[in-house]
């Protein structure tokens, strides 16, 4: 009777190791895709902040485009023969410090500021909060390709 129940003590100690393994094993496969699912939410994170980099080198592409095409004066004064900016005569117009994008909806602005060394700051205005400090988005380097097209780097 005693070996009966030692036997029945040990299966039963055994089938309790089994499930303290098995709840183990859960439990580092739950750790594990938590930390998966980090890792996936700051790809995503990083992804929108590069298409969202990308969309306002668009726009300001986009609008110093239209503006170095709309104007022979600005033509002239944007870029030299071999396509790098002439800050010091950009710094006496408009593009030295412009607004490209304002979305009321979003209470957001995104403006650019030429630079002495000839790049592009993009700030940000937070419309809701005129008086804080704009923050710095990115910062771009801008030239003149040999078919008149403004490039955006």
């Amino acid at each position: 009777m005693m070996r009966k129940a030692f036997i029945v003590v040990c299966a039963l100690m055994l089938t309790a190791c089994s499930e303290i393994s098995e709840g183990i094993q859960t439990a580092e496969q739950a750790v594990e895709t938590g930390k998966q699912a980090i890792e996936t939410g700051k790809q995503v994170v990083e992804a929108g902040k590069q298409l969202a980099e990308s969309e306002v080198a668009q726009q300001l592409k986009t609008y110093l485009q239209q503006k170095y095409d709309s104007s022979e004066a600005l033509r002239k004064a944007m870029f030299s023969g071999d396509g790098k900016l002439l800050t010091e005569e950009l710094q006496k117009t408009e593009l030295a410090n412009f607004s490209f994008y304002k979305s009321d909806m979003f209470s957001v602005e995104y403006k650019g500021q030429l630079s002495g060394d000839g790049t592009f700051k993009v700030v940000k205005q937070d419309l809701k909060n005129p008086d804080a400090e704009p923050t710095v988005v990115k910062e771009f380097k801008v030239s003149l390709d040999n078919s008149g097209q403004v490039q955006v780097e």
